[in-house]
């Protein structure tokens, strides 16, 4: 499976706040059937700036050290090593001779232990006018790093004024926004049929695993069936934030959504809607339904 919306990269948001966590939530993801995750940290919303720059060096950074710790460590030595209060540093992973307390001390010489997890650059872009700008300077990342696909984030109460317009001048870019868990947005829950016309635009919709399983709510819960049934959102994805609270975990979700669409569509989109992002490809997804 293929979870696009992740907050794994340590120290750049409310996500993952050590290399460690980084790491054990890479370790949950992966015993969960996920073998390729996006890191999106939050940016251009006011707290955190996070630039292109940074988050391909900080995916490095993450890929890197699962080059280092084999599946054996990832489920067994960080817990050992978080009991000492070990602390992950960009120094300690490319110095060769720390990479014995770095992973513990089993596979990190066997060369086929690195956890076989990919980590692609993306970042949850809160919606604002500075967009644009901030895309032609070259600021903003794309999922995939891939300059088609953008994850972008309406604040919580509501949908900003006009924005459909930002929406139909970065599609006219060939950027083809991601609106990131429109079923947890008060404004999509009172007024569905405006966030079906961006869909009808040509933008696409992911909800959050915990959202189809009850851990947001009932109101939730309802929204986001309503949505999958309307056709309206066509990738699931964990918006993973910690190891405990949030955690990476996408399966249960894609089991709740089988109930609603069926197996073969819910599994789409954790496999094959998501790959065709990351090839740069427009997902083949069915019509959506105007919601009831």
């Amino acid at each position: 499976m293929i979870d696009l919306h992740t907050h794994i990269l340590h120290g750049m948001d409310d996500g993952a706040r050590s290399l460690t966590q980084s790491l054990e939530m890479v370790r949950i993801g992966y015993r969960d059937g996920v073998r390729t995750m996006v890191a999106t940290p939050h940016t251009l919303n006011g707290i955190y700036q996070n630039d292109r720059e940074t988050i391909l060096a900080k995916v490095q950074e993450l890929n890197n050290a699962l080059k280092k710790c084999g599946t054996r460590n990832a489920e067994r030595g960080i817990q050992n090593l978080e009991s000492k209060n070990f602390f992950y540093s960009h120094s300690a992973i490319n110095n060769p001779q720390s990479n014995e307390s770095l992973c513990s001390n089993s596979a990190i010489r066997n060369p086929h232990s690195a956890i076989p997890m990919k980590i692609l650059p993306g970042a949850d872009v809160h919606f604002c006018k500075e967009i644009l700008f901030q895309l032609e300077q070259g600021n903003v990342t794309t999922v995939g790093d891939g300059g088609t696909y953008l994850f972008v984030e309406f604040p919580p109460q509501g949908i900003p004024y006009r924005a459909e317009e930002l929406l139909f001048q970065l599609l006219a870019k060939g950027i083809r926004p991601i609106i990131s868990h429109p079923e947890r947005n008060l404004e999509i829950r009172q007024r569905p049929l405006r966030y079906y016309e961006m869909i009808r635009m040509g933008c696409l919709g992911q909800v959050t695993a915990m959202s189809l399983t009850g851990d947001f709510g009932p109101r939730v819960k309802r929204l986001a069936e309503k949505l999958l049934t309307s056709r309206l959102v066509h990738f699931i994805a964990s918006d993973a934030h910690s190891r405990h609270k949030r955690p990476p975990i996408v399966s249960a979700a894609v089991s709740a959504a089988k109930k609603i669409v069926g197996q073969e569509e819910a599994q789409r989109m954790v496999t094959e809607y998501p790959q065709a992002v990351l090839d740069g490809r427009r997902p083949d997804v069915l019509e959506p339904i105007p919601p009831r």
